[in-house]
């Protein structure tokens, strides 16, 4: 027992990870994921050394997934030689490597049905505390316009459908867990309280892309559990308790002023503790009676069909959702919405779940140009932001396809995209071995559900970017798989601890059977386990080399950003260390220059201008700081030729086309004329 509790302690450090991440804006900035990076590195190799190698034993499925996503992450950094932003690649890369050590060590822990349902528990119920949390918070009008951006929920991750995302995913595990009997009453009713305010959240934050693939991860949900008659039972408490307060929360998104917001955010989070209260405690008392309940004497055949029934159920909620969306005509309601999608047309309505339009059409448009331009390697590793600018028919400047599918090929190619499919399949191959295997079965089935929302909602919209979402779908994956894999080991033991159990009689062999030919002796395996150690170390460290200076560099980046208006001589000092310990990056080089030329250093400014153009020759935004540099310096003809480069990789943005008005003017620049150009970018 102590031994199952012990491995479980590093899959708890990952978990407490993914809360962290989901509190400080879904993980998105570099400063918050690469410092947990280097923590889930250190995690992964006191894994592999306290297992050992002997003791590590994964089904071939499981071998097949890890290796291809580790081929995935190696061809995301061979991107880097033929990508035009090489430092968006790096940056990229990096992030995919956080996911492949996230899957890693989930993978290679030998999880007990019991220690995964710990780790499962714990992360449902850190963002259940976070919905309530943030429902409080709304409830008392606490600074209430950080919360909710444009009359839409964006926190905690900043971006209105990670939001969504994020509380979708706790909000279905909770209730998966919920269905759980051998959970105590209180903690059954507590995960019903904290679906029921994850569901609500979900609505302020009125993601269409949620609410139109809403259906589809319903469905599939119910189809992955095993129960799906209590799961289905569950999730009515939740249910019921959104719609009964969905008025007030959908009331949010009609405020028109800051009076009004505060108003309205009160009264439906007011409205929406109350109702996770009642389904809190309406909850706990269903689970203590649960046990005068006939569930356990149900069939097998009767549980399949009470199962298929729920499924069926799902399927007509969904529908019956999509009827009252659309008016009680959804067949009109598509051909709009698809209308406004498709040419980008934008009319808004009483509520942004019928608003229309989307600038999504033209992102999926671009990608696919870029996956037919470069169908082999893609553009490299996040670097669609600079290709679309040049060939974007909206005035947006995504720096993401919005598309998980799209994200693969336009960014990796056909051969990243072949290998995370084959990933991907292969994972779920060996995740589902444990379907009929009794409480491992149950407990795999939930830890996949943060997949099924990741994948199916992610299509439509970019949450790789979010370790926040992307930490719970291919940890709780590597987890899901880890269970199909075998018993538990004990540890510093090299053999799993069902081997040590086996029955003498089993044991007993015919002398005759267990004698070995003197001719052929077997092989040592020595030599080729201290040359996979070896390998291995040096995996690690090269893991470490590559997270730890490009971490330092962004940190180091982040105190010049600190320090751009105390002591700007100080910040571009810091911004020379965070170029030299990451060469590739133009973002050092890119503010270093925004500080001298803010700061009257105009030469200062050029030279660094350039160092961002030299590093990264497709963004707009060095060229047009290279120019007013040289404008401010006197040097027409040079800020002229700056400013036409960065119209010709931009010619939609207007500041570009003042610059080169002033500059047509046969004047250089004045100094708060460039400074105010440069503000308003």
């Amino acid at each position: 027992m102590v031994a199952e509790y012990a491995w479980t302690v590093p899959g708890l450090v990952v978990v407490a990870l993914m809360l962290v991440w989901a509190v400080h804006d879904g993980g998105y900035d570099a400063d918050t994921w690469y410092w947990g990076a280097l923590v889930v590195l250190g995690l992964l190799a006191t894994v592999v050394v306290a297992r050992g190698w002997r003791s590590i034993r994964l089904p071939r499925a499981a071998i097949v997934a890890l290796v291809a996503f580790a081929l995935y992450v190696a061809w995301s950094y061979l991107s880097i030689s033929w990508a035009a932003s090489p430092g968006d690649a790096l940056t990229g890369s990096n992030r995919a490597l956080l996911y492949l050590l996230v899957f890693a060590t989930m993978l290679l822990l030998p999880w007990s049905a019991r220690g995964a349902l710990i780790a499962l528990l714990t992360f449902a119920v850190g963002i259940g505390v976070v919905a309530i949390v943030l429902m409080v918070r709304l409830a008392s009008a606490d600074h209430v316009a950080a919360l909710v951006i444009g009359r839409r929920l964006a926190a905690p991750t900043g971006y209105f459908n990670a939001t969504a995302a994020l509380f979708m995913i706790g909000a279905l595990t909770a209730i998966a867990l919920a269905a759980r009997r051998e959970l105590p009453g209180p903690l059954r009713g507590a995960l019903i309280g904290f679906a029921s305010a994850g569901l609500q959240l979900a609505v302020i934050v009125q993601s269409r892309g949620w609410l139109f693939t809403l259906p589809l991860v319903l469905i599939a949900a119910v189809v992955l559990v095993p129960d799906r008659l209590r799961v289905a039972a569950a999730a009515v408490l939740p249910a019921a308790a959104t719609l009964a307060v969905v008025h007030r929360l959908l009331h949010v998104y009609d405020a028109s002023t800051a009076a009004g917001l505060n108003q309205a955010s009160s009264q439906a989070g007011h409205a929406a503790l109350r109702l996770c209260l009642i389904a809190f405690i309406a909850g706990t008392l269903i689970a203590w009676a649960e046990s005068l309940l006939p569930f356990s004497r149900l069939s097998s055949l009767r549980r399949r069909v009470l199962g298929s029934v729920a499924v069926l159920l799902a399927a007509g909620a969904a529908l019956a959702g999509g009827l009252a969306v659309s008016h009680g005509h959804p067949i009109s309601f598509i051909s709009r919405q698809w209308h406004g999608f498709s040419h980008q047309a934008t009319v808004h309505s009483g509520s942004h779940f019928t608003d229309v339009g989307s600038g999504r059409y033209d992102f999926w448009r671009v990608a696919l140009d870029a996956f037919v331009a470069h169908p082999v390697g893609g553009l490299g590793q996040d670097n669609f932001d600079n290709y679309y600018v040049t060939r974007r028919q909206t005035g947006e400047e995504p720096s993401w396809t919005h598309s998980l599918e799209l994200r693969l090929l336009a960014h990796t190619g056909l051969v990243g995209t072949v290998l995370f499919a084959v990933f991907l399949i292969a994972g779920l191959a060996a995740a589902l071995r444990t379907r009929r295997r009794g409480q491992l079965a149950a407990a795999a089935a939930v830890a996949l559900l943060p997949l099924i929302v990741w994948l199916i909602y992610g299509s439509v919209d970019w949450f790789w970017e979010f370790p926040a979402l992307s930490g719970p779908a291919l940890g709780f994956l590597g987890l899901a798989v880890s269970l199909g894999a075998g018993p538990p080991v004990a540890v510093g033991s090299s053999e799993p601890a069902a081997a040590t159990a086996q029955p003498a009689a089993a044991t007993a062999e015919p002398a005759a059977a267990m004698a070995e030919p003197a001719d052929t002796p077997p092989a040592d395996p020595r030599g080729l386990r201290i040359a996979a150690g070896a390998l291995g170390a040096l995996a690690l460290l090269a893991a470490a080399i590559v997270l730890g200076f490009p971490y330092l560099s962004v940190r180091e980046t982040s105190i010049a950003s600190d320090l751009r208006q105390s002591d700007p001589a100080q910040a571009l000092h810091a911004l020379r260390v965070a170029a030299d310990l990451n060469p590739l990056s133009a973002d050092p080089a890119r503010l270093a220059g925004t500080i001298a030329l803010t700061d009257q250093g105009y030469a200062i400014a050029r030279q660094r201008f350039a160092q961002a153009i030299s590093r990264d020759p497709g963004g707009w935004y060095a060229w047009f700081g290279a120019g007013l540099a040289a404008s401010a310096l006197g040097d027409r003809a040079q800020a002229r030729r700056d400013f036409r480069a960065a119209a010709a990789i931009n010619p939609r943005e207007p500041v570009i086309a003042l610059a080169l008005a002033d500059l047509n003017a046969k004047h250089p620049l004045a100094a708060d004329r460039a400074l105010g150009l440069l503000s308003s970018v």
